[in-house]
This record gives structure tokens, sequence and C-alpha cells, in this order.
């Protein structure tokens, strides 16, 4: 079985619009790309490097997320 562990997104998408997709670095340190639309996202997230992005959108509201 995999190891899980919890990762706080709080300081890391700070600033990001709600509802927007973001894709983070694999490494969790930083958001590399964020958007209206998960594809674009992803796409420029590879085209910056990151060939294994951490996907997710930000909620429209505030709430405790577990993925």
């Amino acid at each position: 079985m995999p190891t899980v562990h919890a990762i706080d997104l709080a300081e890391l998408l700070k600033g990001v619009p709600r509802g927007s997709w973001v894709a983070i670095s694999s490494d969790e340190t930083h958001v590399v790309a964020s958007g209206p639309d998960m594809q674009i996202v992803i796409d420029t997230a590879k085209n910056l490097g990151e060939p294994e992005p951490i996907i997710t959108r930000v909620p429209e509201y505030a709430c405790t997320l577990v993925l």
C-alpha cells in the first residue's frame, strides 16, 4: 500500500483564484500553473518541465479538502 501524507495547501494556493485548476510541482513546493481549464493547466505544467504535476481544483469556498 502506498504511503499517504497530508499536505497543507493553504499557503501554496494563496492568491490563486477560487475555482481554478492548479498544477503543483511533484515535490509539492510550488504552483507550476493555474487557470480555468484543466487540460491547459496540465499542458502548461508539462511544457514548463514538470512531467508529473499534482492536479487539483481550488474550492469555490473555504473548506477542508482531503485528496
